[in-house]
């Protein structure tokens, strides 16, 4: 593929964000999409055969990247963590896993950004959940006793409160850097909430 070839798809996608953005998904049509790229339909199909086609060719490679660090990175046991890391250094691991998170997500975060918004596409969302979820859950069936329906509820509050904390992230506009709410992460899975609480009332 050439470097036209390329800037051209690229400025075809670039579009395609911009108006899901401002008018949803539902709303784009193949005629709209071509005038505001100022490009003609023909020239569209020779990269699309329709608009879903874009959409589901930029959450692959997302997904497919997500997954990777997901991974790589934070479906690790955290019991053999805190034999490497020693558990007054337990929050290091922590940071350090959700900053490899932190980065992948601000490295797209214009992207990132219009899937959680409001004219978003909230299955895809989902999608990433469930894989997180599911990537951490696979290190916990190494246990060597069924959890109990207690401890599942508290997982799903430690599995929640992060997914929360990353969605806020991107909806207010990722003003915080990867390393910074990789530190706030690290220290609401090591610091009981009481203390931040007590913390920020003090403040």
């Amino acid at each position: 593929m050439s470097n036209k070839t390329d800037r051209t798809k690229t400025h075809i996608v670039t579009i395609f964000f911009e108006m899901m953005d401002e008018i949803g998904f539902e709303k784009i049509t193949v005629a709209s999409l071509s005038k505001r790229a100022k490009i003609n339909r023909g020239t569209f199909y020779n990269y699309f055969p329709d608009k879903y086609a874009i959409i589901e060719e930029v959450e692959e490679e997302m997904y497919t990247n997500f997954e990777k660090v997901m991974r790589e990175h934070i479906g690790v046991a955290v019991t053999s963590k805190i034999d490497q890391y020693g558990r007054k250094n337990v929050g290091l691991f922590f940071k350090e896993a959700s900053e490899k998170l932190m980065m992948f997500l601000y490295q797209r975060k214009e992207l990132a950004q219009i899937l959680v918004g409001k004219n978003g596409r909230p299955h895809f969302i989902e999608r990433l959940e469930r894989l997180y979820i599911e990537t951490v859950q696979e290190k916990l069936e190494v246990i060597p006793h069924e959890i109990t329906e207690s401890e599942k509820l508290q997982q799903e509050f430690i599995y929640y409160g992060v997914i929360a904390v990353v969605k806020r992230w991107l909806r207010t506009g990722a003003k915080q850097s990867p390393e910074e709410v990789a530190k706030i992460l690290a220290k609401c899975m090591t610091v009981a909430p009481i203390t931040i609480f007590e913390e920020i009332e003090t403040r």
